[in-house]
């Protein structure tokens, strides 16, 4: 089975680190990276482009954030969760933000950064 990963977030630092350790995992054959959810979405959305096995998304962006993003994605995809592990990823230690991944079941899990091989691996391994 192919296994992608799409890592959406505008940290230009965090970016270099999770390049760096999704190639250490060796779990991923392709690895898709964005600086924003506008972009992202627009290429995901594309009737060419095939959703990833999974999405690591950040939550707090600017122009887009990672809510919107889903929801925006999930219009296009109605059974997204069923296609896509998706993966909220935050520095952010807010309640809310655990509240409202539970208005989203279908999500795979909330992950604290920073993020490492071992958990890369683990996600890997457990994709649909």
């Amino acid at each position: 089975m192919k296994k992608d990963i799409c890592v959406i977030d505008d940290d230009e630092i965090y970016q270099k680190i999770i390049r760096k350790l999704i190639t250490r995992a060796g779990v991923f054959e392709k690895a898709f990276f964005y600086m924003n959810a506008v972009d992202a979405l627009e290429d995901l959305k594309n009737p060419e482009t095939s959703l990833p096995s999974v999405i690591l998304l950040d939550i707090n962006m600017p122009a887009m954030d990672g809510w919107q993003f889903i929801e925006l994605l999930q219009d296009s995809y109605p059974s997204l969760f069923s296609k896509c592990d998706i993966y909220i990823v935050t520095s952010s230690i807010a309640y809310s933000d655990k509240e409202k991944m539970e208005d989203l079941p279908g999500l795979a899990g909330f992950l604290s950064k920073p993020i490492n091989v071992d958990k890369l691996v683990e996600i890997g391994e457990a994709v649909k």
